[in-house]
This record gives C-alpha cells, structure tokens and sequence, in this order.
C-alpha cells in the first residue's frame, strides 16, 4: 500500500532541513573553525597590545565559556625585543565594566616587576585608555632578584584595580601561609581640579610588608633604577610606609628593617671599604618635598674589615673619639673588629651618633676592646658629605655618593641651626663650623685633623 505524497511538502521537508539542520550546523563548524584559526588568535593578540601597550605573543586560545577564555603559551616582550614575561596558562573572564584575569604561577623578576609597576601606573594615569575595573590572582608568585637566584619564598598575590567617585586605585594584597596577616600595598591617584581648570596629579601610597622582600624587588616596585640600593644580593627589606606624591615631590614616612646588607658591596662605590654583613633598623624617617627632615635607625655588624683611614674619618669628620684599640700594634691599614652597634639620629640639629645599650659608649670593638667611641654631641649634616668623599676632594665635595646624599638633606637649614650650637662642635674636638663664619655648609672646608691625636 502506497503512501499519498505531495511534491510541494516534499520541498518544504527538504528547505526546512537544509535551514533548520544543515545550515545552523555548518554555521557552528564554521564558527569553531574561526575560534581556532590563527586569525582569530591573532586578533586577540593585537586586542591586548593596544590594552597593555607591549608584544604579545598567544600559543592558543580556549573558549571555556560565555565571556570567559583560557590563553596557553603566553609572552609578553619589550619593544626593543626579548621575551620578559612567559606565562603557561592565562583564564580571562569579562563581565559588565571588569575584567578578571587569573594565572597559577608567575616567577617574578625585577624586570617583570618594573613592567608590572609601569603597567600599573599606565592604568591610573590614563583612565581612557583602561575604562574597565581589573582584578588579577595569581596562585603563587616568586620573587626571583636574579635569574640564577635561587627562588625566594611565595605567596599569592590579589590585585585590584578599581575607580571610583574620580579617583582610581590599586591594591596588591600578598597572603603568605606563615603570615597572620597580608602584605598589602595601596596607591590611590586623585585628580583634583584647580581653579585654572587644570588637573594636578596627586598619589596617596600606604603599605605594609612584614615577611622581607629582596631588595632588587624593592627597587623595581619603587621604580628606582637597578643598582640604586647597592646593598648585595642577599639583602632584603620590610616595614611599612605612607606617602603622598605631588607636583612638590614625596612626602611621608616610614619605618623599615634592612638585613643581610654586604657592606663590602655597599662600600663599592665610596673611598672608604668596609666588609661583613649589617642589619640596619629604621625607627622612624620623615621626608618632605624629598628631603628628610628627621631619621632615627640602628645599625648593627657582625665581625667584619674596616680601613683605618675610615677610622680617622670618624674621629675628624663625625668628631668619634678614639678607644684605647684605635689603632692597632703593628699600624695596619685594615683592621679587623667583632661588632659595631649605634644608634644614628637626624635632625633639623645635624647628626648624632650614639653607641648601643650596654656598650659603655663604644660604636666598634675587637676582643672586647674599644676601637671607636661615640662623639660628645650633634654634627653638621654636611659632614656626611665630607665622610663620603674621597680624600683630596674640592671644598665642595663632588662624587657620586655625595650628589646624591646632599639632594637629601636641607643642608642650609640644617646650618642656621647647627650654627648656635658652635661651641657644642668645638667641645667635641671637631673644627668650627663654616657656618659661624659666613660660610654655606656645603662650601665647608674639610675638617682637619685633632692635634690632641
């Protein structure tokens, strides 16, 4: 028995499948094939360097879900060349005005870091060009001061970059299994208006990093150039800071413990040498407009080598006093010492430096024995610039340690006040501060020797 069958439905059966089946299916092969092309990679790759502002390269790219991707074999270069940061696998999730990026692990060197520290400035200066929220995890990231440095310990990182009411800001939060609580930094960009319409830049930094961190990261995070804190490479620093940047400069302050500081790497670039290794301790510095106005730290070695021409420099420069082991039997040029302790204050007064409790006033000793005592009473902040200075140098101290040691301090200020206190300075056997003769402190000349010596 034979079925009734229409030629019209029989076109409109097959039209109906060809639309409704074959085509959707070969539009979604077509779609997949386009997912997985090169193009289309490509395509994401020029997406996020016009975003981050550096070469991209994407092994593959993985649809996981609506909005959200997974980018495999990921290196970000510079533009001169040379791959800075590898990346095996990287989740990007979007949602309404944010984006989320995850990565389980990154081993983080001072040049990623200085990359990361540049990106993250980029994003609070130019909310044009970052008009989304951003939250990045990262599973574990390990500071690495030097490629063939042995990993230092990790922890994972949260970092949110949000904007809000105007202002824009960051915060990096490190959890850390043997910490009780985070490491966190913070940097808030305000853009105020002022009267001319004009919009001036101001930065509000608050931190807090308890379990220490290599000091090459510090220069990297601080955006301070490779080198600037010529401590070793073991060195390693925590503590905490507050600071406001504007148009004027830095303002703030901080406390902060500096360890396993090479004073013989330290001491590379100054004429006096020193070996063995320091731990020193900031109670308390304050800066304004990038200059201290008041630092108390403590500073203490373990056995180690000093000149002795560093020991006379003390004495005429800082006005320390000799100990009954100044100098040695034999006359060496370099002596050996057990320990140093002292306790270094700066003030609008000048500088003083105090020995350690229980030391009976002895800065360095050997054998038990006192090498050098502490001075009587405040120096001169210009003094320091003499006792970094190399021998011989003009009544303007110039060298590398130097310029950069009086840009530190407000030295004509820190004159007028020393300049009451002469009768202090001549007391503790050093010479008459050029300041009661009309003299700026930086055109000093250089003290001279005790003649009670």
């Amino acid at each position: 028995m034979f079925i009734e069958r229409s030629a019209a439905r029989v076109r409109l059966m097959r039209t109906l499948f060809v639309l409704l089946g074959i085509l959707p299916c070969a539009g979604l092969c077509a779609w997949a094939a386009l997912r997985h092309s090169s193009g289309h990679r490509e395509a994401i790759e020029r997406r996020f360097e016009q975003v981050v502002g550096l070469p991209l390269q994407i092994g593959s790219v993985e649809h996981v879900r609506p909005d959200a991707i997974r980018l495999r074999g990921c290196t970000l270069s510079l533009p001169t060349g040379g791959g800075v940061l590898s990346v095996p696998v990287i989740e990007v999730e979007s949602a309404v005005g944010e984006v989320r990026i995850a990565i389980d692990r990154l081993d983080c060197t001072p040049a990623v870091a200085r990359m990361l520290v540049t990106l993250a400035g980029q994003w609070l200066r130019q909310p044009a060009r970052f008009p989304m929220d951003c939250v990045v995890e990262v599973g574990d990231i390990a500071w690495r001061p030097r490629l063939s440095a042995a990993v230092a310990p990790s922890a994972a990182v949260h970092v949110e970059c949000v904007a809000a009411n105007g202002s824009r800001a960051v915060r990096v939060r490190l959890d850390q299994v043997d910490a009780p609580t985070p490491d966190e930094i913070r940097v808030v960009a305000m853009a105020p208006e002022d009267g001319d319409g004009q919009h001036s830049d101001r930065f509000e930094v608050n931190g807090s990093i308890e379990r220490p961190l290599p000091i090459a990261m510090l220069e990297a995070l601080a955006g301070l150039e490779a080198g600037s804190l010529p401590l070793g490479d073991e060195a390693c620093v925590s503590g905490e800071v507050a600071a406001v940047l504007d148009g004027s400069g830095s303002s703030g302050s901080a406390r902060a413990r500096v360890e396993r500081i090479d004073l013989a790497a330290a001491s590379m670039h100054l004429p006096h040498r020193v070996s063995g290794e320091a731990a020193l301790l900031v109670d308390r510095i304050v800066w304004s407009r990038n200059r201290i106005d008041a630092c108390v730290c403590q500073c203490s070695v373990s056995r180690g080598r000093v000149g002795q021409r560093l020991l006379d420099a003390l004495v005429t420069v800082l006005g320390c006093r000799p100990g009954v082991a100044y100098r040695s039997l034999t006359r060496d040029e370099v002596r050996g010492f057990d320990d140093v302790s002292c306790t270094l204050r700066i003030e609008a007064d000048g500088i003083n430096v105090a020995a350690g409790p229980g030391r009976a006033g002895s800065l360095v000793r050997i054998q038990g024995l006192s090498i050098i005592e502490e001075p009587t009473g405040f120096m001169p902040l210009d003094r320091l610039a003499w006792l970094l200075s190399p021998p011989g140098a003009a009544p303007v101290p110039a060298s590398r340690a130097t310029a950069w040691l009086l840009g530190l301090f407000p030295l004509a200020d820190a004159g007028g006040a020393a300049s009451g206190r002469s009768g202090r300075g001549q007391a503790a056997g050093g010479s008459v501060p050029a300041e009661s003769s009309g003299v700026q402190p930086s055109q000093a000349a250089r003290p001279v020797l005790r003649n009670e010596f």
